[in-house]
């Protein structure tokens, strides 16, 4: 009879692998002895004959990783219930033999299969670290044997040679586009007004025509001081010799530098115009926005306002399964943060925004939040590219420069093109053929009754 002294993962395949991968590792670094598909089956083995040899006679404890997917799949359940006959043949038997781990905040108590319901199951929906403290607690209460000094090496081992597999650099020269895109133009001098009298005590800047902030008394701006006429009517007659203009090479070089304004607040309020003018240039254009957590504007097209939903052939809306007979709006979107060092450039992300017609932005965050993930776990680095440089390319004249207006006369240009990088290591692209195939996805916040089910509609 062989040393009963494994702990045996069972889990849903391929749905749950990165779970049972993480999981598998950490116990094995721990110093425990781990038996689980994804360590062990390279293919020619009696399957079933190895799994079943596996849990009768070597394994000391059976863990369970609790999904949607495992709490109804064929393949499990019967790993389970030779489990469960193994825990009967135990001398003394071990009401402890076999341990859900709950990873799925979408399946709910009620839903759990009847077999595993009884069992007092290890939470590790919120936190896989706080349910791996929980579980090696309970090894340590039954005594499940384990190496003292853990075993890192085969870690290492079986990570280099199942996990990393083709996916390690190769020595080939590749050039990679970058998501910065450089500033090629910007206004000559950065102006401070001193409007003073000219502004109403209540005046919101955010409602400038061009880009503008406060700094002390003035209004620091790329325009010129007659350019807020529209709004501040009483600027037409303000004396241009009270305003301080700043060369913006001189600034950026750190050469100004004076008792008005030290170099880092004036590059400061450089970023910061940046920005403003980016929010203004898709504003004027009518472009819808969603704000992220971070409180930036990420912007996006209606569905039907381009020809077809694509730039250049690229779909910028698509469609995503909502429930069983509904379908809601994916929507490609950009945000951006100025930079001027190491050099000016925009750093434009991509995102993902939900609707449920086409305009009307989904407010449920859980509902966004999953939504991107499963969305975005088919695009790889050439869908993000493709999309984000078309989207670029959209706004773009014939030089291929987004033109800004920051002033009456004065304009910031953004090159469409991003800047290159070139590397003397490469990877194997992965493929959608080294990917699980999609099944239905619960979607729900903790504690909600309602259950959400996203799917990907093909392109």
């Amino acid at each position: 009879m062989a040393t009963k002294n494994k702990i045996f993962i069972s889990h849903a395949t391929p749905d749950d692998n990165e779970f049972a991968r993480w999981l598998s590792l950490q116990l094995i670094g721990l110093g425990y002895e781990v038996w689980c598909d994804v360590l062990r089956l390279k293919g020619g083995e009696d399957f079933w004959a190895e799994i079943e040899n596996e849990i009768r006679n070597s394994s000391i404890k059976f863990l369970y990783i609790l999904s949607r997917t495992s709490n109804n799949r064929e393949g499990t359940l019967k790993e389970l219930t030779v489990a469960q006959k193994t825990k009967k043949s135990l001398n003394p038997e071990d009401p402890h033999f076999i341990i859900p781990l709950h990873i799925d905040k979408g399946l709910s108590y009620d839903e759990i299969n009847i077999d595993l319901v009884r069992l007092n199951s290890i939470n590790f929906k919120s936190s896989w670290h706080a349910g791996l403290l929980q579980l090696l607690d309970k090894f340590n209460e039954d005594n499940v044997p384990k190496s003292d000094l853990g075993n890192f090496e085969l870690v290492n081992q079986l990570w280099q040679n199942i996990y990393l597999n083709n996916r390690r650099p190769i020595e080939n020269e590749e050039l990679y586009s970058s998501n910065w895109f450089p500033i090629n133009q910007l206004p000559v001098t950065l102006n401070f007004h001193e409007f003073s009298d000219s502004v109403p005590s209540n005046y919101q800047m955010w409602k400038c025509k061009y880009p503008a902030r406060k700094y002390k008394n003035y209004f620091a701006t790329f325009a010129g001081c007659y350019d807020f006429m529209e709004e501040l009517p009483k600027t037409e007659q303000y004396n241009p010799k009270n305003s301080i203009s700043i060369s913006i090479n001189e600034i950026l070089t750190g050469e100004y530098d004076t008792s008005f304004i030290d170099n880092i607040s004036a590059k400061n309020i450089i970023v910061h115009l940046l920005n403003l003018s980016f929010k203004s240039f898709f504003k004027k254009l009518g472009i819808r926005f969603y704000t992220l957590a971070s409180k930036r504007n990420a912007y996006w097209f209606e569905k039907d306002v381009l020809e077809k939903d694509k730039i250049n052939g690229v779909l910028m809306v698509g469609k995503m399964k909502y429930g069983k007979d509904k379908r809601i709006n994916w929507h490609f979107a950009v945000s951006g943060d100025a930079r001027v060092n190491p050099e000016m450039y925009f750093v434009l992300k991509s995102h993902i925004v939900f609707t449920w017609d086409g305009k009307a932005t989904i407010e449920k965050d859980s509902i966004q939040h999953r939504g991107r993930r499963k969305q975005g776990k088919g695009w790889w680095n050439k869908h993000w590219r493709d999309k984000l440089l078309a989207f670029v390319s959209f706004f773009a004249d014939e030089e291929k420069n987004l033109n800004i207006q920051v002033g009456e006369e004065e304009y910031i240009k953004v090159s469409a093109l991003p800047l290159m990088f070139k590397s003397n290591m490469s990877y194997n692209d992965p493929s959608d053929t080294n990917l699980p195939e999609d099944e239905e996805i619960g979607v729900s916040d903790e504690g909600d009754d309602e259950i959400i089910e996203i799917e990907n509609e093909d392109e």
